[in-house]
């Protein structure tokens, strides 16, 4: 399985992604308790990049869990690992490897991955693959975007115009922008019993951080824009956007909201054995879906850092 993230490898993605944990940290944090991963447990998170998502599992696991980042990229790494040792995260360790070549020296109790799902061209048979490194009834849940969610309230001509051609840009080169609403299909075509799916949205204003993050994310897929024919270079001014962003949003007093995040979990079949709850030897046992367990919701970001 070759490396099939689209966006660039570089400073300024990496400031992105910054910004992105800066928003979605929390609701990421929410979304992974709801799938059942807590204190003590043994997790694995694939597409790791900066780290951002193994910090906010090793808070959840706590001292006596640990968490195993996997990215490919050697780069990303060394910065998830500076990050780990200045938060004092001794429960954290990052690996570099190839997500088809992944053999953890023993099984998991959770498989956790946040964003990678639409970067990926098969992403049922992958998520089948890494799902064997992880112990009968354990825990695999995944959290992407429903990218054409993201807008103003009001409506703001800007925002609306970059959103179009973000979405054409992810869609030309192969990126899924809705992939949040195929988690759920994902994991079952992977053979996993499904558990719950919910939803959140953060949300901001004109002094948030979020037109900045937008206009970073709008900064990354220019390139992949351009080499598509999704747009030309006179059509998009990236310098500046943020400001601009904000300045449409205040002039109407216009509530931006972001990419919905989508977190599915599911569990790995387990096998009842003879006099076990569930059936004879060879059937699958699997909890029940949980009654209510979709939800939306959001909160929104601090207010943007002055410079």
């Amino acid at each position: 399985m070759t490396d099939s993230y689209a966006m660039p490898r570089d400073a300024a993605e990496t400031g992105r992604l910054r910004l992105q944990a800066e928003i979605m940290g929390p609701h990421s944090a929410h979304l992974f308790k709801l799938a059942g991963i807590g204190p003590g447990m043994r997790v694995l998170d694939v597409g790791c990049g900066t780290g951002d998502v193994s910090m906010v599992l090793a808070d959840l696991v706590g001292p006596t869990g640990s968490v195993l980042g996997v990215d490919v990229d050697p780069g990303v790494l060394e910065v998830a690992r500076e990050r780990a040792r200045e938060a004092g995260l001794t429960n954290v360790s990052y690996l570099e490897a190839d997500l088809g070549e992944l053999r953890p020296a023993e099984p998991v109790d959770a498989l956790a991955g946040r964003l990678i799902l639409m970067h990926l061209p098969d992403a049922a048979r992958t998520v089948r693959e890494l799902s064997r490194q992880v112990r009968p009834g354990g825990v695999v849940s995944f959290q992407d975007y429903n990218v054409s969610r993201c807008r103003s309230v009001p409506s703001t001509p800007l925002l609306a115009r970059s959103m179009r051609w973000v979405i054409d840009a992810m869609r030309a080169s192969g990126i899924e922008p809705d992939m949040g609403e195929r988690i759920v299909p994902t994991l079952a075509e992977a053979g996993l019993d499904m558990q719950g799916v919910a939803a959140v949205e953060p949300a901001g204003t004109a002094d948030s951080l979020v037109p900045e993050f937008l206009a970073a994310t709008a900064r990354s897929l220019l390139p992949l824009a351009l080499a598509h024919g999704v747009v030309t270079e006179d059509e998009v001014v990236v310098d500046g956007m943020a400001g601009r962003v904000a300045d449409e949003l205040r002039a109407v007093r216009a509530t931006v909201w972001t990419a919905e995040l989508v977190g599915a979990w599911a569990r790995v079949p387990r096998l009842a054995g003879p006099g076990l709850a569930g059936g004879g030897p060879g059937r699958s046992v699997s909890d029940p879906w949980p009654i209510g367990s979709v939800s939306s919701g959001g909160t929104v970001p601090g207010r943007r850092r002055s410079s």
